[in-house]
């Protein structure tokens, strides 16, 4: 062996020496030397991502790797049977619509025609009734002096238009005047004659009253009349059924439209989106492969959800809250990077040091802790480092 290994062997010798002779020095705890630092794995939230229905798969549209969005559509199942399925049900609601439609105009115009025919029948009751009266009572006194005042002018009427024809025969047989005007004058005498004889029969017959046969026709039409009105009103009922119609044609409109949304809400149970944003970790299914309800497609690793776990003693966790910032060194990435402790958990875990046989020795408990990271550059699986030197720091 030269000389240049001796050297070396007692150099080695030496340090070992130093660093035992300091650890070993009264006050001095190894232990804790190695306990004030803790070190642990970046974890990150992983999503598993399957269909709420089974079936085959129609489209994969990722890989692993790929960086997603939420809301992006990740697999499609094939859809073809639905699809139909959904054009019966869009058919059957427009059907349902086109039917309510109807109903409610049938209420409109039966509702109509029902109060037209009750007026009109109404009416003719009372025309009936008054003509019925007035064939029983006779005519009014006041109608008799419209009649007898009708009759005198009338016979003025007449009167004038005699002496007309009589002058215009003299004109005609002077040779004053043409034939033409001997027979207007002629045509006005016969209408004013045919005039007053009217008139002296109407006043005649409103003196006497009406015959019994008269009365009697009266009264059947005021029957018949009556019985019109009583049939129109009981015709109004049939606004009733008819919006009985469109109530069950509105029920069938409903019902219609819960099937459509349903074959809807099947469709688009065939297409996986994502709910978070991400990194596709891994992809468990071919296109055309079969799966099943709740069957694992895809899995997302969340991308700003990374955190990672520290255990500390329980004469060390007092110093840690929740909202304190923590300062943490990434050995892959040679850099410190903050975190924010998320949770100080409220039970121990399990014991680091368990009690001996010495008097009043105990076992020593860890509690987890857990610190959120909000940094781009860091990825689940990378170690770090927490001093514990600058715990419980807060802004």
């Amino acid at each position: 062996m030269n000389k240049r290994s001796w050297v070396g062997i007692g150099g080695f010798l030496i340090s070992i020496a130093l660093v035992g002779g300091y650890l070993l020095m009264p006050g001095t705890n190894s232990a804790a030397l190695v306990a004030e630092q803790r070190a642990g794995v970046v974890e990150g939230t992983e999503v598993d991502l399957a269909f709420k229905t089974g079936g085959s798969i129609a489209e994969i549209l990722v890989k692993e790797g790929d960086t997603v969005k939420a809301g992006q559509l990740i697999a499609t199942l094939n859809n073809e049977e639905l699809l139909a399925k959904k054009e019966q049900a869009l058919a059957a609601y427009q059907l349902a619509q086109a039917k309510w439609e109807q109903a409610k105009k049938g209420v409109g115009v039966t509702d109509d025609s029902s109060k037209a025919q009750i007026e009109q029948a109404q009416a003719a009751v009372q025309a009936a009734k008054a003509q019925y009266e007035a064939n029983i009572n006779g005519a009014r006194p006041e109608e008799i002096t419209q009649l007898k005042a009708k009759l005198t002018a009338a016979k003025t009427a007449k009167e004038v238009a005699q002496l007309q024809l009589t002058r215009t025969n003299q004109l005609f047989a002077e040779g004053a005047v043409p034939k033409t005007k001997v027979e207007e004058a002629q045509m006005q005498f016969d209408k004013a004659a045919a005039e007053y004889s009217a008139a002296e029969e109407q006043l005649r017959m409103a003196q006497s009253g009406s015959r019994k046969e008269a009365v009697d026709a009266a009264k059947a039409q005021w029957q018949q009349a009556e019985a019109a009105y009583q049939q129109a009103v009981a015709g109004k009922g049939q606004v009733g059924l008819r919006e009985l119609d469109v109530q069950q044609a509105a029920a069938g409109v409903q019902q219609a439209k819960g099937a459509l949304e349903e074959i809807e809400a099947y469709l688009n149970n065939t297409k996986l989106t994502a709910p978070v944003d991400g990194v596709i970790k891994s992809v468990a299914v071919q296109k055309g492969e079969l799966v099943a309800q709740g069957f694992t497609v895809a899995t997302i690793q969340a991308q700003e959800d990374n955190f990672v776990k520290f255990y500390l003693e329980e004469d060390k966790i007092g110093a840690v809250k929740t909202g304190d910032k923590a300062t943490l060194y990434v050995p892959a990435l040679k850099k410190d990077v903050e975190g924010t402790v998320s949770l100080v958990a409220p039970a121990a875990d399990f014991a680091v040091k368990k009690a001996t046989q010495e008097l009043g020795d105990r076992d020593l408990r860890a509690f987890q802790v857990k610190i959120s990271l909000n940094d781009k550059d860091i990825r689940p699986g990378y170690t770090v480092e927490w001093n514990l030197e600058g715990a419980g720091s807060r802004e």
